[in-house]
């Protein structure tokens, strides 16, 4: 008799093993499509979280710093959606008057002039606290030889260590402000500065503050809005032109978010309170 026929294992896979590792690469592609979203989405959130803090940081050293340098009386618009002040652009000695002109020293010119071509000048006596404004005029400006010997004749700059360039001769105050400066008053030149609350054209649904007419901080929640706490210590939204001196502090209130959508965003809640 012929011996009996082996049967023997052939190559490859059952249909059986094709499911089971078919089934088991399903499985892992799965959790490696849910773990990438699940990173992808952690990186959007951290992203959206670190975006909101820069938001409130520039809001809290960049708004936040030029309002509190403000007074009551720099005051020129409150409402919900826009807080105007004037900034200082020159500040200056007077040192001697005469035939219409006035010499200035100047001692601190503001490198962050504001963008805008509006201006205006204010003076306060040798001995008072309390400052004449002119709104929209300034005198004309031309630097002076004569002016720094006036001035260093006065008694400015002892220690000789101020170029000509910060001595002014100056003319047309009395089409401004009425009385002229005496020698010993202080003289400011100003520019407004407004910021301005807008509803966003790229982004629905959400808010930005311009800085005269520029982004300045974005994007913030729709509904984002300043208010203002007056002497009594009332909280107002908007705050007539009579009584802008009475307001003590500028507040704003909203919430900074990402650009993601991804995080619940960074409540803002900023009291801004006015240099007395």
């Amino acid at each position: 008799m012929s011996a009996p026929l082996r049967l023997r294992r052939q190559g490859g896979f059952t249909l059986a093993e094709m499911l089971v590792a078919l089934t088991g690469a399903g499985l892992l592609i799965g959790l490696l499509i849910g773990l990438l979203g699940s990173q992808s989405a952690f990186h959007l959130r951290n992203e959206d979280t670190i975006r909101a803090s820069q938001i409130a940081r520039a809001l809290s050293d960049g708004l936040g710093a030029e309002i509190r340098a403000a007074g009551p009386a720099d005051l020129l618009l409150a409402t919900p959606d826009t807080v105007s002040i004037r900034v200082d652009v020159l500040r200056a000695v007077v040192c001697g008057t005469g035939r219409g002109s006035i010499d200035l020293f100047v001692y601190d010119s503001i490198a962050a002039n504001p963008q805008s071509g509006w201006r205006g000048t204010a003076s306060s006596g040798p001995y008072s606290a309390t400052w004449v404004y002119a709104d929209g005029f300034t005198p004309v400006f031309g630097v002076s030889a004569a002016a720094e010997a006036a001035c260093r004749a006065a008694g400015a700059d002892r220690a000789n260590r101020m170029p000509t360039r910060w001595f002014r001769r100056t003319s047309g105050w009395s089409g401004g402000l009425a009385p002229m400066p005496v020698p010993g008053s202080l003289a400011r030149i100003y520019g407004r500065l407004t910021y301005a609350i807008h509803r966003s054209d790229s982004e629905p649904g959400t808010a930005s503050i311009r800085r005269n007419g520029q982004v300045f901080a974005s994007p913030l929640e729709s509904g984002s809005a300043f208010e203002y706490r007056l002497s009594s210590g009332a909280i107002q939204a908007r705050v007539a032109t009579a009584d802008l001196s009475r307001v003590r502090e500028v507040r704003l209130t909203g919430t900074a978010v990402g650009r993601n959508g991804r995080a619940a965003g960074r409540r803002v809640v900023y009291a801004m309170s006015l240099r007395n």
